[in-house]
């Protein structure tokens, strides 16, 4: 398993900072957001090769790209309209694609049966459209993707290409239980975004409810050797650079 930097740390950062952050912090591979972040690859400032240029010149690599939500909707009118939604998702894909990815991570919609349906289906759409590539289907609180039950009713009417994505910040804010989770899915995860709390409040790693050690045997008894990705949001109680470097060396000594 390999330790990824996360934008979140610093969302109004731009790409520049984003990657010298990262390496300052001793990672080498990194992952980025469509949107949510400043250092977003679609900027006016740069062009996909100028993005993976610079990627590459700060000795780092790209390990994830957060697309848009598969939502069925308008993002301007809420009004449903699967195909629109897929267009704006197809798009990201590509622009993943570009800077050299092979898998890129979305959500679901709102906790509704019509977002169920549109999610399952869209889904389908995309891999079939674009079938080189892997999505992985993250879990967070309020949305299509919360609890196991919810992956349960989705995954068996998806390819193994849909894979989970499984965000611990999200599923102690929602109050989830984490190891039940992890084992029920844990054939099908696909990433792992790490984050501690005390239910939703964030906190420095191994101070919240977060059973690091149980998620990990959990993930190497089913064999997952990929990314493991450091979140750190709404840090509080440090500067971004020491408690970047304290998350990752917390989860080292346990790996």
């Amino acid at each position: 398993m390999r330790l990824v930097f996360s934008p979140t740390l610093c969302p109004d950062a731009l790409l520049p900072a984003v990657l010298d952050l990262a390496t300052t912090a001793g990672f080498t591979h990194l992952e980025l957001f469509r949107a949510q972040t400043q250092s977003t690859p679609v900027h006016d400032d740069w062009s996909v090769p100028m993005v993976r240029a610079a990627i590459a010149a700060a000795g780092l690599t790209l390990s994830g790209f957060n697309i848009r939500n598969l939502t069925g909707r308008k993002a301007d009118s809420d009004e449903r309209n699967l195909n629109y939604n897929l267009r704006q998702l197809e798009w990201d894909i590509h622009l993943g694609r570009a800077l050299g990815l092979k898998e890129m991570n979305t959500r679901g919609g709102a906790r509704t049966a019509e977002a169920r349906e549109d999610l399952i289906e869209g889904i389908d759409k995309l891999l079939a459209n674009v079938p080189d590539i892997t999505l992985n289907l993250g879990n967070q609180k309020d949305n299509r993707l919360q609890t196991v039950a919810d992956y349960q009713a989705v995954l068996p009417q998806l390819p193994d290409r849909a894979r989970v994505l499984l965000d611990t910040g999200h599923l102690l804010a929602a109050n989830e239980p984490i190891l039940p989770f992890a084992e029920a899915v844990a054939d099908r995860i696909g990433l792992v975004h790490l984050r501690d709390q005390q239910g939703a409040k964030p906190v420095p790693f191994g101070q919240g409810d977060l059973p690091f050690a149980d998620l990990l045997g959990i993930l190497n008894n089913a064999d997952y050797q990929g990314p493991l990705v450091i979140e750190l949001e709404d840090v509080d109680w440090a500067e971004p650079l020491p408690a970047v470097i304290a998350a990752r060396e917390y989860v080292e000594n346990l790996l």
